[in-house]
């Protein structure tokens, strides 16, 4: 019989999801057997680490460092950021607009780059949106 055991047996043995008369029967060949006993104190010892493990990312050890990027870095260079894109786009406005170039190329290009800004921003308001659904976001690797 100790070619006949298989892993989902020695599994549902662990488990205690075997009738009696299979656990009887696979109690009297791990008594003859130590390869099974073997294979049984392997599975016993996986299932012990699987249930210790947790998917919570609370558990996540964080550093200082994350603590102040979060707090003070990042919100520091967003505001650098966003100031300097409005400064470069206030200059590179007025120089568009005084620019000597004919009415209908400066048409055909501020059409060409309301075009790309509009869709630049709907798809990042989409991915906005589905990240706040997103089941995923909170996983750490």
């Amino acid at each position: 019989m100790a070619d006949r055991v298989t892993k989902e047996d020695l599994m549902r043995y662990i488990d205690g999801e075997m009738p009696p008369e299979q656990r009887a029967c696979l109690d009297a060949e791990l008594a003859r057997s130590t390869e099974l006993k073997r294979e049984l104190a392997i599975f016993r010892a996986m299932r012990t680490d699987f249930q210790g493990l947790s998917f919570d990312p609370g558990t996540c050890h964080k550093s200082v460092w994350d603590k102040v990027n979060a707090s003070v870095t990042r919100p520091i260079g967003w505001v650098l950021v966003v100031v300097g894109v409005i400064v470069w786009t206030a200059y590179g406005a007025y120089l568009f607009t005084t620019s000597p170039a004919n009415a209908w190329e400066k048409l055909a290009t501020g059409a060409i780059v309301i075009g790309i800004l509009t869709l630049l921003a709907s798809v990042i308001w989409k991915r906005y949106q589905d990240w706040g659904v997103d089941p995923y976001k909170d996983m750490h690797r």
